[in-house]
């Protein structure tokens, strides 16, 4: 069984980009990180809400990733970004079942 950390940020357009850089960012460090499986990358239909389904071997694997040096580092970068006016961000957690 496997575990699924689900992550969406809505922001105004004016920062779409910049927020689609930022986790565009985030791929190549995760795929470093022991435990990763996987990880997509959606853009809503309906507004302007972004969405990031990240897998992991356990949920060890995941706190382990959040917890390091470089995930950090990578988080205090964009704090600001994530701050911004406007930007709700949020994080949903679930073990695999199938």
């Amino acid at each position: 069984m496997s575990f699924v950390a689900i992550s969406s940020v809505k922001y105004p357009q004016r920062l779409k980009d910049e927020i689609h850089s930022f986790g565009m960012s985030m791929i190549p460090l995760a795929k470093l990180q022991p435990g990763f499986i996987s990880i997509s990358f959606h853009q809503s239909t309906e507004n302007d809400e972004t969405m990031m389904y990240w897998e992991w071997g356990s949920q060890t694997d995941h706190e382990a990733c959040m917890k390091s040096s470089d995930w950090s580092a990578l988080m205090t970068k964009s704090r600001e970004l994530f701050q911004s006016e406007g930007v709700d961000f949020s994080i949903s957690t679930y073990n695999r079942l199938a």
